[in-house]
């Protein structure tokens, strides 16, 4: 292999340049990627293989050249070595990669929507085992809040002031999303976040997914990369504020010279919470295990999660809060109790370098509930579901086509029973829903000169049939919804270190079973006037234009967008939630969201970084009618809906003598999110204040086996409220912790 590159020196930076190829044909390879290992900045190449990187300060690097189906290639550069020649060969790969597996629904840096894509070592710089709302306020728009105040137990995201049951979640392409609710509950999940390659957040309609409609956005989550892994062990243990810990031992074998490659990981979480009896206890375990051969890759994850939590999932007056910040309105006996299991196969064969076919296949069991006080009783809402798909994926690449193929097929049943404390054995009723879902789509990228022209269509048709407790003598109900998702974008290469994109897409989604439902578990005598024939709450649509550009330099990223989203009946939130605890919602006619997104992160010296990614938004509901007193309102903003959110952080790299021996890094962030609503009638005492938190990290690493990270939160011990209601016209708020730490010790064998 023959590599080649052109350096130019100056007084204080330099630039590289060069063209890759593909080393048995010689053609060029477009969108490779071209990244300086430690500045982890780089750029992709052209449709001609080009590429360029420039203003590099003065010193050494690995240059790190990889794209999917070939050998990752390596080479030192630095200022004062010029290398000759024009060329770089890549080999293509004698086994078949695990990137392929994601391909289908990942967007790369020619996608014209706007993204952003966490690395293993972005996550586990942040990770302490906290709920995946929590790790994810490191990419724009996203705002959160904990049932329990702080990061551990049922936490909850908003994306563009977006709830999450309208955010597709997938894990190594293949759905998260429970199909009736359409949420994920990560507190099933413990410490999910301690096994994972990569995160990509797509804002907007992005590309298409399998499963739950990518409505506000989309979050797919990739698994850890067996083949890349090394032979390993490591026992990670931590304790924190509140009583809260976390144990977890992890092995690796990488992949071995018989092509098998073997992960696994355990974990025991622990927190009393913040609140009063708000505790969450789980464990969990996740394996994957694969074999790679020269065709075909074959892959297992599996996972289960088991937890129990003393619940707190109402807000609290701020009467209350000022007197005992701490309050929990429900009582150390309103607990629930679930464990899940997620199952998924998946195969790969590659045909030649152009082709490849993945196929899968999942299962997702969840069992669980919860007990609520309506004195004198304390009753018992109880879910049992069987979640089960299948998936099939064909990739294309040659010269400047790739293009996706791939449908995508569901059955879902889940029973919903109760009973009274403590006879759980006789029931009050059950009652059981069973949806189904197909769907087919199709992406194509065309490069040409400068351009990358993108175009992504969808059909999705879902089948919802609810059967109701025998004894109530009702029929059955049900509904269907064929929808169709088309996308359409450009992105433009306005040079070696600049592109800039635009697109527009359409998606729609049905309503939630909670929805339909009028919040209520049950169907019976009573309430089936008010529910009817499963059309009260209509599905609900939005057109996404995205309009963005990417700046990738060696020392400078920075990706900026704006955004208009136009809604259609969006199913929008009341601020109330039903009597079990789910939020209630009801179309809106018009209603938009628009904004500017900003993520930079700027190396200002060789051990000084800078990070920020600041939004801003203006939402507007054209015409809202408030179901407590008829009055119609008009342009108000949407609720919990700040048109404020920016992250920013100091990263110094602490200047020890021998770095190989011993390394350590300081963070300083901050997080600022302005005032919201806690209801679209826009009334200025039912508001979450605006916030503002300074957050510090510390980590150490000592001999490459043992590493030492502190994170304190609310430096200012702030007391603030990222979400709320309000109930009989009084706010009411879910407060967040105070000053609290951290700690984690990492021992790497």
């Amino acid at each position: 292999m023959a590599a080649t590159l052109l350096t130019l020196i100056t007084a204080l930076n330099f630039s590289i340049s060069g063209i890759v190829k593909d080393q048995a044909t010689h053609k060029p390879i477009a969108n490779a990627t071209i990244l300086l290992v430690e500045t982890q900045h780089g750029t992709i190449t052209n449709t001609s293989g080009n590429f360029e990187l420039r203003n590099i300060p003065s010193g050494s690097y690995t240059l790190r050249i990889s794209h999917v189906g070939y050998t990752t290639y390596e080479v030192n550069v630095n200022s004062e070595t010029d290398f000759k020649g024009d060329d770089i060969l890549l080999a293509a790969q004698d086994v078949v990669t695990e990137e392929i597996i994601i391909q289908g629904i990942r967007a790369d840096e020619t996608t014209p929507i706007s993204q952003k894509t966490l690395s293993k070592t972005q996550i586990e710089q942040n990770y302490m085992g906290q709920e995946m709302p929590v790790l994810l306020t490191q990419t724009p728009s996203i705002n959160y809040y904990s049932d329990a105040g702080n990061s551990f137990g049922y936490s909850y995201m908003r994306l563009r002031g977006i709830d999450q049951s309208r955010i597709n979640f997938t894990l190594n392409g293949l759905p998260l999303n429970e199909p009736e609710d359409q949420g994920v509950y990560f507190a099933n999940f413990a410490d999910f976040g301690n096994s994972l390659q990569s995160i990509q957040v797509q804002r907007g309609v992005g590309t298409s997914t399998s499963g739950t409609a990518s409505y506000a956005g989309s979050v797919n989550f990739e698994s850890i990369n067996l083949a890349d892994s090394i032979g390993s062990v490591n026992l990670q243990t931590g304790y924190g504020s509140f009583g809260s810990y976390r144990i977890s031992p992890e092995f690796s074998t990488g992949r071995l010279k018989n092509g098998f490659a073997l992960y696994g990981r355990y974990s025991l979480l622990h927190t009393d919470g913040y609140k009063y009896h708000s505790g969450t206890h789980a464990h969990s375990g996740f394996i994957s295990a694969g074999y790679f051969g020269k065709k075909d890759l074959l892959r297992l994850t599996a996972f289960t999660g088991h937890t129990r939590n003393d619940m707190a999932y109402v807000p609290v007056a701020l009467t209350d809060i000022q007197q005992d910040p701490r309050t929990n309105y429900l009582s150390p006996e309103e607990k629930d109790k679930f464990s899940q299991q997620l199952v998924q196969l998946q195969h790969t064969h590659k045909f030649n370098q152009s082709t490849s076919l993945v196929t899968s296949g999942y299962y997702i069991h969840l069992t669980g509930g919860y007990d609520i006080r309506f004195d004198p009783i304390l009753q018992n809402f109880s879910v049992a579901s069987d979640f089960g798909g299948g998936m099939m994926t064909l990739h294309y690449t040659k010269d400047r086509l790739t293009t996706h193929v791939g449908v995508h097929a569901n059955t879902y049943k889940r029973d919903h029973f109760s009973s009274i404390q403590p006879t759980t054995s006789d029931r009050l009723y059950t009652n059981t829903g069973y949806k189904k879902e197909i769907s087919a789509f199709g992406k194509i990228n065309y490069a040409w000169n400068k351009f990358n022209v993108f175009a992504d269509a969808q059909i999705r048709s879902v089948f919802f049939r609810y059967s109701p407790e025998k004894s109530y003598e009702l029929p059955e109900l049900s509904t269907q919804w064929t929808f169709f998702n088309p996308k359409v974008g450009i992105t433009y290469q306005a040079g070696p270190a600049v592109n800039v994109y635009a697109s527009i897409g359409r998606t729609s989604r049905e309503p939630t079973r909670n929805d339909l439902f009028a919040g209520f578990d049950d169907v019976d005598t009573s309430n089936i006037s008010l529910i009817g024939d499963l059309t009260r709450v209509k599905s609900e649509s939005v057109t996404d234009i995205e309009i963005g550009a990417r700046w990738i330099l060696p020392t400078l990223v920075i990706q900026a967008n704006v955004y208009t989203m136009q809604f259609h009946n969006e199913i929008a939130p009341i601020g109330q939630l039903s009597y079990i605890g789910l939020p209630l919602r009801k179309n809106v006619a018009q209603s938009y969201r628009r904004g500017v997104e900003v993520d930079l992160s700027w190396k200002l010296l060789s051990n000084l970084t800078i990070v920020q990614n600041t939004a801003f938004m203006d939402a507007q509901i054209k015409e809202y009618t408030n179901d407590v007193d008829n009055q119609t309102y008009r342009n108000v903003n949407p609720l919990l809906s700040p048109k404020w959110i920016l992250n920013q952080g100091v990263i110094y790299q602490l200047p020890f003598s021998k770095p190989k021996k011993l390394r350590g890094e300081v963070e300083l962030s901050s997080r600022y999110v302005s005032k919201s609503f806690l209801a679209n009638t826009n009334e200025s005492q039912f508001m979450t204040p605006d916030f503002h938190l300074l957050n510090l990290r510390i980590s150490m690493d000592f001999l490459q086996h043992v590493r030492f990270s502190f994170m304190a939160n609310n430096l200012t011990d702030k007391l603030y409220f990222t979400s709320g209601q309000v109930t009989d016209q009084q706010p009411y708020y879910f407060v967040q912790a105070r000053r609290n730490y951290f700690v984690t010790l990492q021992l790497n064998f």
